[in-house]
């Protein structure tokens, strides 16, 4: 009777976090199909396929130019073009990321109804298969981003060794974000809705087409709150912002990225992961009721 006892209780306590990461890696096979999926559907039908992961970033580069350079005159002196237009490469990079990563990631759950009633599996699979097939893209970018900087004459330096801590703490925030946001999505068919207006409001909250910093050769150029110093800081807790910044000093400006930017998004990022995962997971055993 103990014995029993002991294995009915051994089957229905809920998995440690750690039991759940094994399970997500146990089934990365998974995690790449539906990777791979993710791609091939977001380019079904297309002529160019996935040479939109290049075309689609540039073109907004040139339309936000054209209104905030051009237009707005945010940038202001002689040859400061090709500068201002690489800044706005990389924050839209950036920010196509993270917004992709949690705008699919607020319907992933409800599209895989069918997998969710019919197959046993750890639903975290999910949205990082939606994190992975959006990195994808990213990095397609980042090459496009390293050509036009090639081009433009500014050549890699030691400080592009910092690309890599930062691609991965964006990943670990995106997809921290992304667990909350798919949680959400599986009970309220509204989230992406709402989602869709709160990433519109951070596109424009955070500095992908104006400076907040003083940069190297900035010349004349506007720096928001350049006279704000309490301002700024408030602003810069943005961590979309932080990543903006970071990846500026690495690859447009050659410096190292400042070292509390650095440590608030490690901490930022990891917090976000964690805590999105083990919400996430601890309500994943509902999602078959709601959706």
């Amino acid at each position: 009777m103990a014995s029993v006892t002991a294995e009915f209780e051994r089957l229905s306590a809920r998995p440690t976090l750690w039991q759940r990461l094994r399970e997500l890696y146990d089934r990365r096979e998974t995690i790449r199909f539906l990777t791979v999926s993710n791609l091939r559907a977001g380019h079904r039908d297309k002529v160019l396929g996935h040479l939109w992961n290049l075309l689609d970033p540039l073109m907004f580069m040139l339309v936000y130019f054209f209104v905030f350079g051009v237009l707005f005159r945010l940038v202001r002196g002689t040859g400061r073009s090709v500068e201002f237009m690489l800044y706005i490469l990389t924050g839209l990079l950036v920010f196509r990321f993270v917004s992709g990563t949690i705008t699919q990631a607020a319907t992933c759950i409800r599209t895989n109804r069918g997998l969710i009633h019919e197959i046993s599996f750890p639903k975290s699979v999910l949205p990082v298969s939606v994190t992975l097939s959006r990195l994808y893209d990213f990095v397609w970018g980042l090459g496009a981003l390293l050509a036009f900087l090639l081009f433009s004459g500014t050549w890699p330096t030691i400080h592009y060794l910092w690309v890599p801590l930062l691609i991965s703490l964006l990943v670990l925030f995106s997809a921290g974000v992304g667990f909350l946001i798919g949680y959400i999505g599986a009970f309220f068919a509204d989230t992406p809705n709402v989602v869709a207006v709160a990433m519109r409001l951070l596109f424009y909250c955070s500095p992908i087409f104006y400076y907040v910093r003083p940069h190297p050769g900035g010349g004349d150029s506007l720096v928001f709150f350049e006279k704000h110093e309490l301002a700024q800081r408030i602003y810069m807790l943005n961590p979309l912002a932080c990543f903006y910044e970071s990846f500026r000093d690495a690859m447009l400006w050659g410096r190292m990225p400042e070292p509390g930017m650095m440590a608030y998004l490690g901490a930022v990022s990891l917090v976000c992961c964690f805590v999105g995962f083990a919400v996430f997971t601890r309500g994943e055993g509902k999602f078959a009721k709601y959706v």
